[in-house]
C-alpha cells in the first residue's frame, strides 16, 4: 500500500535584523542627519538620527547602517573618533536609523577639591553604549558614506554654559534652591548632585546644601532648605528669621568663552523670607512716659532740662528678635529737633524698658514719634508707629 505524505509549508512573515545593506541611488543622495540638540554640553547624551529610505531593504526587516567599512557612519570630535558606528532602523518600514553616544569631556576638577571629576574615554560600536571624548570648545560631527564617494555629514557645537541659580517657593519655613547647570550633568545615565552654600543675615557662615538632579539627564538641580529660629543652623536647616534675606552661592568652574578652564565664578541668588504674620505684630510697644534724670515719672519737662522718653517693648513671638527703638521729636514747624535710637535684642515673652534722653531748648508744641524697626539698615517696622504730642511751657522755678 502506497502511502503519500504531504508537507504543508506555512510561510509566516518574521521581523528580523538585516545587516546586508543595499547600495542606494547615487543620483539622489538623500540621507539627512539630525541631532536632538543644536548645542551640547561636554558630558551630555547625543541622540543621532539619519533618515535614509534608500537603505530600507525589506518590509519585514530591521535594517542597519554604518557597520560596513565601505559605507561607514563615523562620529567624531576634534581629536577623537568612533568609526563604523552602527545605527538601527526604528521599525521595518521607516527608513529612519537612530543611535546614541555619550560625550565624556576631558579631565577637569568641577568642584574645586583638587580631584578630576570626569572619565574621558572613546569606545563603542553602536547603536547605544558609545562613549566619545571631547576637548575644550569642541564640536561633534556625524558623517555617513551614503554611497561610494558620497559622504554626508552634520555637526553640532559642544560648549560650556554659565549656571543659573534661583531661590523659589519661599515661605517662612522653607525655600527651594534651583540650579540650571547642564555642565554638571556629568553622568547622563544617573542622578548627579551639587553642593550649594546658603547663608542668612542671622548666620553668615550658613550651611552646605546638597541638591540633586531632577532626572538622570536634565541638568536641573533642586533641593529644599528649611529655616529654624533657634539660633543654630545644622544639616539642611538654616537659622533665618522672617523678613531677613537669604543668599545661595554656587561656584561655577565650567564657564563659556571668553573664560578659560581655570576660571571660576560665584553665582548668587537672593530672596527675602516671607512671613505669614504682619511685621508690625511681632513686638508690642507701650504708651510713652516722661522720666526725670533720676528715673521718676514726671508730668512735664522744663525748658533747659533733660528728661527721658520711656517705653516698654515686649516680644510676642517664640523666637529671639533684634530691634532698633527710635524716637524722633519734631517742633510745631515740623522740624526735627531730636533723633535718637537704641538697638537691642529681646527673647521670647521678654519685656524691656527703653529710654532716650531729650533736652528741651524752647517752649512750644512737640510731636514725639516712636518707631521699632528690625534695624536701621533694614527699616522693617516691628510695631506700628506711635505719635504723641507734648506741650512745653516756660517755667521759672525758684
Amino acid at each position: 500500500m502506497l502511502k503519500q505524505i504531504f508537507l504543508i509549508l506555512l510561510f509566516v512573515p518574521i521581523t528580523q535584523f538585516a545587516f546586508a545593506e543595499e547600495i542606494p541611488d547615487y543620483e539622489k543622495p538623500y540621507a539627512p542627519i539630525f541631532f536632538n540638540k543644536p548645542v551640547y554640553s561636554w558630558t551630555e547624551k547625543v541622540e543621532i538620527t539619519i533618515i535614509a529610505p534608500s537603505w530600507n531593504t525589506g518590509m519585514n526587516l530591521i535594517d542597519s547602517i554604518g557597520g560596513d567599512p565601505n559605507y561607514s557612519v563615523d562620529v567624531y570630535t576634534k581629536d577623537h573618533r568612533l568609526e563604523e558606528y552602527k545605527l538601527y532602523e526604528t521599525d521595518p518600514t521607516s527608513g529612519i536609523f537612530t543611535g546614541e553616544i555619550i560625550l565624556t569631556g576631558f579631565l577637569h576638577d568641577v568642584d574645586g577639591d583638587g580631584v578630576n571629576d570626569t572619565n574621558p574615554r572613546t569606545l563603542g560600536g553602536g547603536p547605544n553604549g558609545g562613549y566619545l571624548q571631547n576637548d575644550e570648545d569642541s564640536g561633534i560631527t556625524v558623517s555617513f558614506e551614503f554611497a561610494d564617494g558620497v559622504i554626508l555629514s552634520e555637526s553640532a557645537k559642544i560648549e560650556w554654559n554659565k549656571g543659573d541659580l534661583r531661590i523659589v517657593d519661599v515661605t517662612e519655613d522653607s525655600a527651594k534652591i534651583k540650579l540650571f547647570e547642564r555642565d554638571m550633568n556629568l553622568n547622563p545615565e544617573s542622578i548627579d548632585t551639587i553642593n550649594i552654600e546658603i547663608f542668612s543675615e542671622e548666620d553668615s557662615a550658613g550651611i552646605n546644601l546638597e541638591i540633586s538632579e531632577t532626572t538622570e539627564d536634565s541638568g536641573i538641580f533642586e533641593g529644599i532648605v528649611s529655616f529654624t529660629r533657634d539660633d543654630q543652623s545644622s544639616g539642611s536647616r538654616l537659622y533665618a528669621l522672617p523678613d531677613s534675606q537669604i543668599t545661595a552661592k554656587y561656584t561655577d568652574r565650567t564657564l563659556p568663552k571668553p573664560y578659560n578652564t581655570n576660571d571660576e565664578l560665584d553665582i548668587l541668588a537672593q530672596e527675602k523670607i516671607i512671613s505669614n504674620l504682619p511685621s508690625t505684630e511681632r513686638l508690642s510697644l507701650s504708651e510713652s512716659e516722661i522720666l526725670s534724670q533720676d528715673g521718676k515719672v514726671i508730668d512735664e519737662l522744663d525748658v533747659g532740662k533733660t528728661g527721658m522718653i520711656f517705653s516698654k517693648i515686649k516680644n510676642t513671638l517664640e523666637y529671639t528678635q533684634e530691634f532698633t527703638y527710635i524716637v524722633q521729636i519734631k517742633n510745631e514747624n515740623n522740624n526735627v529737633v531730636s533723633l535718637s535710637w537704641v538697638t537691642g535684642q529681646v527673647i521670647p515673652s521678654q519685656e524691656l524698658g527703653m529710654s532716650v534722653s531729650w533736652m528741651v531748648q524752647e517752649s512750644g508744641k512737640y510731636s514725639v514719634d516712636r518707631f521699632v524697626w528690625n534695624s536701621i539698615k533694614g527699616a522693617i517696622p516691628l510695631t506700628d508707629t506711635v505719635s504723641t504730642e507734648i506741650f512745653i511751657q516756660w517755667f521759672n522755678r525758684m
